[in-house]
């Protein structure tokens, strides 16, 4: 039978490291961790459960970290793990299998990413509810779903390469071995697990490693990663189209880089592009939730709220779970004429969401557009409380309380956002208008 060794490395990883070791037990013959600089309890939890232990050199390369720890093995066989994930229950019996089939090289594993955000996207996967009723797993309401190769044959010609999304798998292929998908499993973490401070922590470092895995190697992957690291972390939209374009040309039957480049193409007004992009997207991948609610958000940009209603919904039937697609489709309802079952939809979206920021702003412009003023004017004003809050929220509110006929309300909370954004001049014009009708009246 052949022989399987778990080949990892972590950095403070004290925490899941032990659950991450229990789930191999039965599965794998050895342990090899490569400790990148701990200062926590990871070598004495990692020692207590058989594995061995050694010091690496991390030199921000995740590849070059793994190289040296799988240059240790000794096995026919590597599995590689971190220390937030756990290998699902069922692979005991799926892996033995696996690793004695003559004719395959390596294999594809997917991963569930668990979230508590429903509205979570990544890599153009959309959240997804969690059914799952494992204990380790349960009490987690969402996941998004990602793979990579992530057991192969210990070979001299199959290493990692990549400072960052590191893979096996190009060496797989330039060798001509066979890869193939698995059924089995991988459940992570660390997006329910990390402090906030931690989470930042990494998110920078990825978007650092992004860029410089793109500097050092043209790939559709690269692209895309460097895009996604452009829009979601930078938030520079056009720089990101830029590398969504590249992505495009290098691969162009891949769905990705056609919805971020409709993404970016959205977000910067030019809804003609962005349904092209968008549609073509979608032929390729006709079953992405994400794709289908960009496409809602395409409409109702370009006022075509009977489209946008069809995609929106469209995106709940593939099981997008995420308020802020409910709380649009409650948008489209109001702007068709359907207020109550509108209102309504929007109301439970916030009801649902760990952040209701974005939701608020679509509730006070719904609730206004169907009449509902005084709602209208307490979720703009319950808006001002985010921490992400603009000038040009503090604006809507005035706006409102203004339509409202509440212009003593509306003076403070413009003088309220004056003393946030100073020198904004549309906050500092409509205050200054309100004071000259109040002189003349």
């Amino acid at each position: 039978m052949p022989t399987l060794e778990l080949s990892m490395i972590v950095k403070n990883g004290a925490s899941g490291l032990a659950r991450c070791l229990l789930s191999v037990q039965g599965v794998v013959d050895r342990i090899t961790i490569g400790d990148t600089g701990s200062t926590d309890e990871t070598e004495l939890i990692a020692r207590a459960h058989g594995a061995q232990v050694f010091p690496v050199e991390w030199k921000n390369n995740f590849a070059m970290a793994r190289n040296a720890v799988l240059a240790r093995a000794t096995c026919d066989w590597v599995l590689f793990l971190d220390a937030d994930e756990m290998l699902d229950a069922k692979a005991v019996a799926q892996i033995p299998a696996l690793i004695d089939d003559q004719s395959v090289a390596a294999y594809e594993i997917t991963t569930r990413n668990y979230v508590f955000d429903p509205g979570f996207r990544s890599g153009g996967e959309q959240a997804r509810p969690n059914v799952d009723d494992e204990p380790e797993t349960a009490n987690f309401p969402f996941y998004f779903t990602s793979s990579n190769t992530r057991l192969f044959r210990r070979d001299p010609g199959i290493y990692f390469e990549h400072c960052v999304h590191e893979s096996v798998a190009d060496r797989v292929d330039a060798l001509h071995l066979q890869r193939v998908r698995s059924g089995v499993l991988i459940h992570h973490f660390g997006y329910v697990e990390d402090t906030k401070a931690r989470r930042k922590q990494k998110e920078n470092l990825y978007y650092d490693l992004a860029l410089r895995k793109v500097s050092e190697c043209s790939t559709f992957g690269t692209y895309l990663g460097a895009g996604m690291a452009e829009l979601d972390h930078a938030k520079r939209v056009s720089t990101a189209l830029e590398f969504f374009k590249k992505a495009i040309t290098l691969s162009p039957q891949q769905a990705r880089g056609w919805l971020y480049a409709g993404i970016c193409y959205t977000r910067i007004g030019q809804y003609a592009e962005a349904l092209n992009m968008m549609q073509r997207a979608i032929c390729l991948d006709p079953t992405n939730a994400l794709s289908f609610s960009s496409l809602g958000d395409i409409h109702f940009q370009s006022k075509g709220y009977v489209d946008a209603h069809v995609a929106y919904s469209h995106a709940m039937d593939l099981h997008d779970a995420s308020p802020l697609t409910l709380a649009k489709l409650g948008a489209t309802d109001v702007h068709l004429g359907q207020h109550v079952p509108g209102i309504a939809r929007i109301k439970a979206a916030i009801d649902r969401s760990p952040n209701e920021a974005e939701l608020l702003d679509i509730y006070a412009a719904s609730a206004f557009l169907a009449g509902r003023a005084i709602e209208a004017c307490e979720a703009a004003e319950r808006r001002l409380s985010a921490d992400d809050v603009t000038a040009f929220n503090f604006l809507l509110a005035a706006t409102l309380h203004v339509h409202s006929n509440l212009e003593q309300k509306a003076k403070v909370i413009l003088r309220s956002g004056l003393l946030r954004f100073p020198d904004d001049r549309e906050l500092r014009n409509l205050l200054d208008s309100l004071l000259l009708a109040a002189e003349t009246s």
